[in-house]
C-alpha cells in the first residue's frame, strides 16, 4: 500500500517537470530529486538487487493507469451531466430573462398608452360637463319661451272668446230691437255691449262701435240690418282669428314636443357619457398603478434573472476549467505512468545502470 502511495505521488511530481524529449535515466534523475520517489527508487533499487520481481511493480502502475482511466470516464460522464443540466438551466433563465422583458415592454406600452388615454378622458369629460350644463340652460330658456307663448296663446283665446260673447249679445240686441223692442228696455245691456267692445281697442270694433253709438240716437231698420251685416262679419273675422292662434298654439306645443325630447335624449345621452367617462378615469387610474407596480416587479425579476444567468455562467466557466484542468492533469499522469512502465519493461538495462550509477554516487 506504501508502495501505490509512494508512486502516486511520483506521478504529481512528475506531470509537472518530465516532457516527451527526456530520456529514461533523466526521468528517473527527476523523480530521484523528490524526496519520497528517491524512496521508491531506493526499493526498486532494494527489489533489483535482491531480485525481487518487477512486475508488482508493473501491476500497480496498470492499476493507477485504470484508476485514472476510470476516474477520467466518470469525470467525462459527470461533465456531460452538468453541461446538459447547465444548458437547460440556462436555456430556462434566458426564456424567463425574455419574458420578463416582454412583460416590461408590454407593461410600459399600457402605462404610456393608459396614461394618454386618461388625458383626452379628462379633457373630454371637461367638454361634457359644459355639454351638459348648455343643454340645461337651453331647455330651460325654451322651455321659459313654451311657457310665454302658451300663456299669451290662453290670454288672447280668452279675450276673441269675450269679443265674440260680446258681439253676440250685441246681435241678440240688434235683433231685438229690429223686433221692436224699445230701446229703453234694451239701453242697459246696450251700453255693457258697447262698454266691453270699447275695452278692447281692437280696430275691427271701430265702425261697429261708431254704428252703434249712431243706433243708440237713432233706430231705424236700415241702420239695424247694417249692423247685423257688420256683426256677422266681425264674429266671423274673430273665429278666423282664433282659430289661426289655436292652430299656431298646436304647432308650436308641437314643435317644443320634438324640441323638449331632442333636447332630454341629448341630456340623458351627454349624463351617461360623462359617467362612462367618469368610471373610465378611475379604472385608467387603476390600470396605470398597477402597470407601475407589476413594472417595478417585473424590473426586479428581471434583475435576479440576470444575476442568476451570470453566477450559472460563473459556475459553468469554472467546472469548465476544473474539467480541463483534471483533464489535463490525468492526461500528463497516465503520460508518466507510460514511461515509468516503459523505463521498468522494456528499458530494464536503462533503470538497473541508473540505479548503479544511484549506489555509487548517492
Amino acid at each position: 500500500m506504501r508502495i501505490i502511495a509512494v508512486l502516486t505521488l511520483i506521478l504529481a511530481v512528475a506531470t509537472a517537470r518530465v516532457t516527451k524529449t527526456e530520456s529514461p535515466k533523466e526521468v528517473l534523475a527527476q523523480i530521484n530529486k523528490d524526496s519520497f520517489g528517491n524512496s521508491v527508487l531506493s526499493v526498486l533499487q532494494l527489489q533489483l538487487a535482491t531480485g525481487g520481481p518487477v512486475g508488482e511493480i508493473q501491476i500497480l502502475l496498470n492499476n493507477i493507469a485504470s484508476q485514472l482511466n476510470g476516474d477520467q470516464k466518470k469525470a467525462d460522464k459527470v461533465h456531460e451531466s452538468d453541461t446538459v443540466a447547465f444548458e437547460k438551466i440556462i436555456a430556462d433563465l434566458e426564456q424567463e430573462i425574455a419574458y420578463h422583458q416582454s412583460q416590461i415592454v408590454a407593461l410600459s406600452n399600457l402605462r404610456d398608452s393608459t396614461t394618454e388615454a386618461l388625458g383626452e378622458a379628462e379633457v373630454e369629460v371637461r367638454v361634457v360637463t359644459q355639454d351638459i350644463a348648455n343643454n340645461e340652460k337651453s331647455f330651460a330658456d325654451e322651455s321659459a319661451t313654451r311657457q310665454s307663448q302658451h300663456e299669451t296663446w290662453v290670454r288672447k283665446d280668452a279675450e276673441h272668446v269675450d269679443q265674440m260673447d260680446a258681439i253676440d249679445e250685441a246681435s241678440k240686441i240688434v235683433q231685438h230691437l229690429q223686433a221692436g223692442v224699445a230701446f229703453t228696455q234694451l239701453k242697459s245691456r246696450f251700453e255693457k255691449v258697447q262698454a266691453k267692445l270699447m275695452e278692447s281697442k281692437h280696430a275691427l270694433f271701430k265702425p261697429l262701435i261708431n254704428a252703434l253709438t249712431q243706433l243708440a240716437s237713432k233706430v231705424d231698420n236700415k241702420s239695424i240690418i247694417k249692423i247685423l251685416e257688420l256683426l256677422a262679419q266681425i264674429r266671423q273675422q274673430l273665429v278666423a282669428s282664433r282659430a289661426s292662434l289655436l292652430a299656431t298654439e298646436e304647432r308650436q306645443a308641437a314643435n317644443w314636443e320634438v324640441q323638449s325630447s331632442h333636447l332630454q335624449e341629448e341630456h340623458k345621452r351627454l349624463v351617461e357619457r360623462k359617467a362612462f367617462l367618469e368610471n373610465s378615469i378611475v379604472q385608467f387610474k387603476v390600470t396605470i398603478q398597477e402597470a407601475v407596480e407589476d413594472l417595478e416587479d417585473q424590473t426586479l425579476f428581471l434583475e435576479d434573472a440576470e444575476d442568476s444567468l451570470a453566477i450559472q455562467q460563473r459556475w459553468a466557466a469554472e467546472q469548465e476549467a476544473q474539467y480541463e484542468a483534471q483533464t489535463f492533469e490525468r492526461e500528463q499522469q497516465l503520460e508518466v505512468v507510460e514511461r515509468l512502465q516503459e523505463v521498468l519493461t522494456q528499458k530494464m538495462s536503462a533503470a538497473s545502470e541508473f540505479l548503479q550509477i544511484r549506489e555509487e554516487v548517492f
